[in-house]
């Protein structure tokens, strides 16, 4: 078939959860035969510089960067009209008439499907679409994320408002645009059952996980230079500008951190991901707490560590953190909001705690005691090996596809 991708980024390198998985999803309904037009509006501007490794996926691609004062205008013009911030910051003069251009070329004409990703692409998905079937990958529940970060005690107030601003708008949007959408996609069953809460109906939604992608040698990956010798490592990797992952790391670093110190005074702390704001950066200490920034390859200083945490207080989707970890055989010490994606079963491969002093206890056993949850780390590994392929979750999306069309 013939189909054009809507994305509010650069795919590529495929290094954190969006590009993650829309990189894969491209990969995988190429090598299923689909030809595919790609359409990239992205703010950050150097991703542009990466669009370069998509070409042998598509037959056309179409980038655009918005700068600041399109993004100041767009949430102006955005709120005016009762749009949500989210979506109304990627909006596209110019992306709207390469759109219209498009419908009424040779290309447009013969595509079968549309796969818009995320919902700030809803709106461009329709635009001049003649009537081509729409498959929307809302990814997240992101009306459930932002009441749940409305409500989060202790949250930065810039966040905190926006949230509050939005959620009642995304819901909404969320609703109407998977209405109109022959098809909508989440990443877990959890962000499924909010969206059925919302109001959209049950068999408008498909659930279509991520994937694992690692290679034959996961266990022999090198001790990152940045990981004190003989000292166990507790890691959380993500990107740290991303406010849960950032919310998550302070508040463990405040909360539980002096009580595993305090047991276990050789353990070190390393946050690793890109982006770390400068919040972050200052708490990081000498031999004790690394912040690293962007690594090159999150695998080594994942493999490396005794155990790797997700202290998140708010989550949407499918933590890649906690799936990761688990498939490279590395404990977990999550709360119940990280592990929220999972399966009761799956639950069962990592260590689940709530409040300060329980996520204290759970890793300091693991540090102290590795061999228990090492074991339940591997059998782990075995499931979501198995589980979550990226060849599984291009089947589920080729399949999807292929069945709005012959509707």
């Amino acid at each position: 078939m013939n189909l054009l991708v809507l994305t509010p980024l650069v795919p590529a390198p495929p290094h954190d959860g969006d590009k993650l998985r829309l990189f894969h999803f491209l990969h995988e309904l190429k090598k299923r035969g689909h030809v595919i037009d790609l359409f990239c509006v992205t703010r950050v501007r150097a991703d542009l510089h990466q669009v370069e490794k998509l070409r042998p996926l598509c037959r056309t691609i179409y980038q655009e960067a918005l700068g600041p004062m399109d993004f100041f205008f767009n949430l102006v013009g955005g709120s005016l009209w009762g749009q949500s911030l989210n979506v109304a910051s990627h909006f596209s003069p110019k992306l709207r008439e390469a759109l219209r251009a498009y419908w009424k070329s040779g290309k447009g004409k013969n595509t079968d499907a549309v796969l818009a990703h995320r919902l700030r692409m809803a709106p461009m998905a329709f635009e001049g679409n003649p009537g081509v079937p729409v498959v929307l990958d809302l990814t997240d529940c992101l009306g459930a994320y932002a009441q749940a970060l409305s409500a989060l005690a202790g949250a930065r107030w810039g966040p905190k408002f926006l949230a509050r601003w939005d959620r009642g708008l995304i819901a909404r949007e969320e609703v109407e645009w998977g209405k109109r959408a022959a098809a909508t996609v989440t990443i877990s069953s959890r962000d499924a059952e909010a969206l059925k809460a919302q109001g959209l109906a049950g068999d408008k939604i498909s659930v279509v996980p991520n994937g694992l992608d690692l290679k034959p040698r996961a266990r022999s990956f090198q001790r990152p230079a940045e990981y004190p010798k003989g000292r166990p490592v507790v890691c959380f990797a993500g990107n740290m500008g991303y406010f849960p992952n950032e919310d998550g790391i302070l508040w463990f670093h405040r909360e539980v951190w002096p009580r595993v110190r305090q047991a276990v005074p050789e353990a070190f702390l390393a946050a690793v991901g890109g982006t770390p704001t400068s919040r972050l950066m200052k708490k990081a200490k000498e031999g004790e707490f690394r912040v690293t920034g962007w690594v090159p390859e999150i695998e080594p200083y994942v493999a490396s560590a005794r155990l790797t945490i997700a202290p998140l207080r708010i989550a949407a989707g499918m933590q890649n953190k906690v799936a990761l970890s688990l498939g490279l055989g590395v404990p977990v010490v999550a709360t119940p909001a990280a592990a929220g994606w999972m399966s009761e079963k799956e639950r069962g491969f990592l260590s689940i705690a709530k409040d300060p002093q329980a996520f204290a206890q759970a890793v300091i056993q693991t540090l102290k005691n590795p061999a228990g949850a090492q074991a339940r780390a591997r059998r782990g590994r075995t499931a979501l090996l198995k589980n979550y392929t990226w060849t599984r979750a291009g089947r589920t999306m080729d399949e999807l596809l292929k069945s709005v069309v012959r509707r």
